[in-house]
């Protein structure tokens, strides 16, 4: 008798799942909060996009008011939001498996030491080469970076919740819960202006700065370090921080020393 094989474990699933719920729930907070015909609009231009018929979406698009065409434009923006926002939680799920399973993921540490050893690089060329790493990282203030404090929280939220839906033991009325936290979240982005209506200030630019060590960088970068000084013992350390913050030196052309 001969067995057939398991069918491979589909790598993305989670990820469409991920993307099909959080897609729901904007939908729902459309309707909700702009109306019946926002949702119907987008989701003609939706299914007609996929059809591929560019111009039938261009006549939909102009067919809608000034006012609705923004909104219908935000609603797109925000759905594309949140699809990274999965996206990237799965790329966190997916190097979480690989170190349960002791696979090496891409373009980490671990990869590129491997790409070393099988160059036949030897640890005293290590320790030499380790000399003169130097990695700095630089916070700027640019525009393109500003996204607002309170989007922000809402995205480090959304990311904490699709991490509870992985929880293997959940229960229907949990999974009710975190949805139900989700379409919060979800409602606070729709309702926040993504762009602000005063001039940011010095130290607005500061606290958007240090937002980002507090949230990731504390944690992550001894994290990086001790890695990479468990494979090259006494390494000097390489990982230094920089800031443009305040100093409009980014290309401005009315901005001097």
């Amino acid at each position: 008798m001969s067995v057939a094989p398991s069918p491979a474990p589909d790598s993305q699933g989670p990820l469409r799942r991920d993307v099909r719920l959080l897609g729901a729930i904007l939908g729902h907070v459309i309707r909700e909060q702009e109306g019946q015909a926002l949702f119907d609009a987008e989701e003609r231009v939706r299914q007609t996009s996929r059809a591929g018929d560019t111009e039938a979406v261009k006549a939909i698009v102009e067919a809608l008011p000034v006012d609705e065409q923004g909104r219908l434009v935000r609603a797109f923006s925000l759905y594309f939001q949140l699809a990274n926002l999965a996206e990237q939680h799965h790329r966190i799920r997916r190097r979480r498996q690989y170190a349960v399973e002791r696979r090496v993921a891409a373009e980490s540490l671990d990869e590129a030491f491997q790409e070393l050893d099988a160059a036949g690089i030897s640890a005293g060329q290590l320790r030499d080469a380790a000399r003169r790493v130097s990695l700095e990282l630089v916070l700027t203030a640019h525009p393109t970076e500003a996204t607002r404090r309170t989007v922000l929280t809402a995205q480090l939220e959304i990311s904490e919740l699709l991490h509870r839906l992985d929880d293997p033991q959940l229960s229907e009325p949990g999974r009710r819960d975190i949805e139900d936290a989700l379409a919060e979240q979800i409602t606070t982005l729709w309702q926040t202006d993504e762009t602000r209506t005063k001039r940011p200030r010095v130290v607005d630019e500061i606290r958007h700065g240090l937002w980002f060590f507090e949230q990731s960088l504390f944690d992550v970068a001894p994290a990086l370090v001790g890695d990479y000084r468990r494979r090259i013992p006494g390494a000097p350390l390489p990982l230094r921080f920089g800031s443009w913050i305040g100093g409009d030196q980014d290309g401005n052309p009315n901005a001097g020393p």
